[in-house]
């Protein structure tokens, strides 16, 4: 167990970039999370919309037409399309959530990789 902790962990390691290097790595790694926040942004807005869409097609179908009209034949259609286009959205909503979560836990990865980074070129620096 302890070599398989150790085989990770010198994979992990060695997947770092060299201190040299640390500078463009920075400037990389900052693009790279900039790119990301702003996809997460229109994500954010496209799901928004799309969330927007589907309750506005549910409310304008129920206030146009009348409680009554549920009961038809085309209200059944209706509340079928409804309901898809809802369990639709909260997917949409959940996608978008774990999208950002995921953005994020890698933000805070790469911050702290870029900390142990700079550890490193410091103690390099030193010996």
């Amino acid at each position: 167990m302890e070599q398989q902790k150790n085989s990770l962990r010198d994979r992990l390691l060695a997947r770092l970039p060299r201190p040299e290097n640390l500078e463009t790595y920075r400037e990389e790694v900052a693009a790279t999370l900039e790119k990301n926040d702003k996809r997460v942004r229109w994500e954010k807005w496209r799901t928004r919309a799309f969330w927007f869409f589907v309750v506005g097609f549910f409310v304008y179908g129920v206030l146009s037409r009348g409680d009554q009209w549920l009961t038809t034949p085309q209200g059944y259609q209706f509340a079928v399309a409804s309901f898809v286009l809802f369990i639709s959205g909260a997917i949409v909503m959940l996608r978008h959530d774990i999208n950002r979560s995921q953005i994020a836990m890698l933000k805070e990865v790469k911050q702290l990789q870029l900390q142990v980074l700079e550890v490193q070129d410091s103690l390099r620096k030193k010996s």
